[in-house]
């Protein structure tokens, strides 16, 4: 049986092919990360990518010939058919697992780098550097519009007038020191009872889907009472059907954790974003606000009439909405270029480990993570730019149809045909993200461009039948649990702050309530940009899986193991660590 071709000119060289892609077109020289597919290539280059050996036609696993271990020749090969249509060509599985894994260690050593990426989706960088930069500088002047007294200490935190204050950039401060450390108390309690969490995540959601219909229906908002009621009833009575999903992914957050122990610098790292993503959100927010006052001078107002021939004042701001929609289209096209580089760093971190892992020259590079970090930021920074770009743009336009919605509210056409819109565009921003989530494995890995390897990724899982592995696993509700905890946790540390200071911008309550949720997403956020090395680790994981199931056999035997007895299907063909030495 041949081995799996994407019939893809750039992806199939004769001199040695497979991945990563050999292109053609575009500048630079060489294919991708891990290999040079022209001139070789040697370790110690960080910017280099993983190369899978070359592509040949793929045979029968016929251990008694071989006493070593031997990996697929190709980055991905389609499983063999069913084990009905093909148990003839393997031995009993007493002779089926006689190889020695050590020689894994011969295969990896073998891999070479490339000392000349390519860089990918080039345009998507020079445009995100070009807005960036145009973003700056109108947030410089936004900023510097604000009024002068606004930062002025005055000694007292109750005594201060105006929100933007020190004081309250104290209080913003302690919010994120209480998310940082629940987040990171949080990860050190999933590291020592992963398996509890998953049960316990399970029926915290049921008993807040329940709490929180019972609040709608004493409140008298009986629709949104019911629904919560019933979907929390049925959440509940789904515990029979997926209780049998707990033991793999208790092996699969057990191994997540297990390589995240084994590279503390994935967790600096997130920290190192989650400080760069709060200081750009802050910059924003006050950019945001001293627009308000900067672009007063660009409004333009007409006298007009109305059917009674009163006369009324009509003002418009053309700059000022265009400035607003160019400034959340950077905010989220920014936001998610900093969590990309983050989720494609760490994926390239576990990727490593993934291959390298137990091979007699060690891992290539000396610190894994930081090389992970310079090809994101360098290589595949394009591609990282060209997927967020795609969400930025739909939530952009979300954000639009949300403030016509606003505008009018007394307008049942225009609000149900938003309303519609809204609906679509979630959808498809869902689907986006979900592709993107393991696109970005692949670009970790091979350096490909981002459409490519977002065709690639998703080909190989459902080939595998990956896919139902990643519906069934529960370790994001988990992370839900988490995210929900230490946002509630910080809300109520922000409430306490204004309710002890009493600033006097706040003395009539007004700022109260905006202040707790705006105190509730920053937390959520914050718990999820530092929880995204269990989040990254499990994508690489599945991705990982379906590229070369039998690395996964030698690098993590427990988890191969509750593969192979969960979805056999995944893994066919290929004889885990519970038949050696039988």
């Amino acid at each position: 049986m041949s081995s799996y071709n994407y019939n893809n000119s750039n992806y199939n060289n004769s001199g040695g092919g497979g991945y990563p892609p050999q292109d053609t077109g575009g500048g630079g020289g060489g294919g991708g990360y891990y290999g040079n597919y022209e001139n070789g290539g040697g370790y110690g280059n960080a910017g280099a990518y993983y190369q899978p050996p070359q592509q040949q036609q793929q045979q029968p696993y016929n251990y008694e010939q071989q006493n070593h271990y031997n990996p697929p020749q190709n980055a991905y090969q389609a499983p063999p058919p069913p084990d009905n249509q093909q148990q003839h060509q393997y031995p009993p599985p007493q002779q089926q697992y006689q190889q020695d894994y050590t020689g894994a260690a011969e295969f990896k050593a073998a891999k070479q780098y490339n000392p000349a990426p390519k860089f990918r989706d080039l345009w998507a960088a020079l445009l995100f550097v070009a807005h960036f930069a145009l973003f700056v500088v109108m947030g410089a002047l936004f900023v510097h519009s604000l009024p002068s007294s606004a930062f002025q200490h005055s000694g007292q935190l109750r005594y201060t007038k105006t929100f933007y204050s020190w004081p309250t950039m104290i209080m913003w401060l302690c919010v994120l020191l209480v998310s940082v450390v629940f987040s990171l108390a949080y990860l050190c309690v999933l590291q020592m009872f992963a398996g509890q969490m998953l049960v316990i995540s399970f029926w915290f959601a049921v008993v807040s889907m329940i709490g929180t219909g019972i609040y709608y229906l004493a409140a008298r908002i009986w629709f949104a009472g019911a629904i919560m009621l019933v979907f929390g009833v049925f959440y509940a009575c789904m515990w029979f059907s997926w209780r049998h999903r707990i033991p793999f992914s208790r092996v699969v957050l057990q191994a997540v954790c297990r390589i995240t122990r084994r590279f503390p610098s994935t967790i600096v790292v997130s920290v190192a974003f989650l400080v760069i993503q709060a200081a750009f959100s802050a910059f924003w927010s006050l950019a945001l606000a001293g627009s308000f006052k900067y672009m007063e001078k660009y409004q333009t107002c007409s006298t007009r009439s109305d059917r009674n021939g009163r006369q009324y004042q009509s003002c418009s701001n053309t700059l000022q909405v265009l400035a607003w929609v160019y400034m959340v289209l950077s905010f989220y096209w920014t936001s998610s270029v900093i969590l990309n580089v983050l989720h494609t760093t760490i994926c390239g971190t576990f990727g490593t480990f993934f291959f390298f892992e137990g091979s007699p020259g060690g891992y290539p590079t000396r610190n894994v993570t930081l090389s992970a970090l310079k090809r994101a930021l360098t290589n595949s920074f394009g591609s990282v730019c060209f997927g967020s770009l795609v969400v930025a743009v739909i939530q952009t336009i979300r954000a639009i149809a949300y403030s016509v919605r606003t505008q009018q509210q007394d307008n049942c056409a225009v609000q149900m045909v938003l309303c519609c819109i809204d609906c679509i565009l979630g959808c498809i921003q869902g689907i986006v993200e979900f592709f993107n989530k393991y696109a970005y494995v692949e670009v970790a890995l091979y350096g490909k461009p981002f459409v490519q390897a977002a065709k690639d990724t998703w080909t190989i899982i459902e080939d595998r039948g990956v896919s139902m592995i990643i519906n069934d696993c529960l370790i994001g509700n988990v992370l839900q649990m988490g995210s929900f905890l230490c946002a509630a946790v910080v809300a109520l540390v922000a409430w306490l702050y204004i309710t002890i200071t009493k600033p006097e911008y706040n003395a009539a309550g007004s700022y109260t309530a905006p202040i707790i949720i705006a105190a509730f997403v920053i937390a959520m956020s914050m718990f999820m940009v530092l929880l995204k090395c269990i989040d990254s680790g499990t994508a690489t994981t599945f991705v990982c899986l379906a590229e070369d199931p039998e690395a996964m056999a030698f690098n993590n035997p427990e988890l191969f193991d509750q593969v192979q007895q969960t979805y056999p299907q995944v893994v066919r063909g290929v004889r885990g660590p519970r038949y050696a030495g039988a």
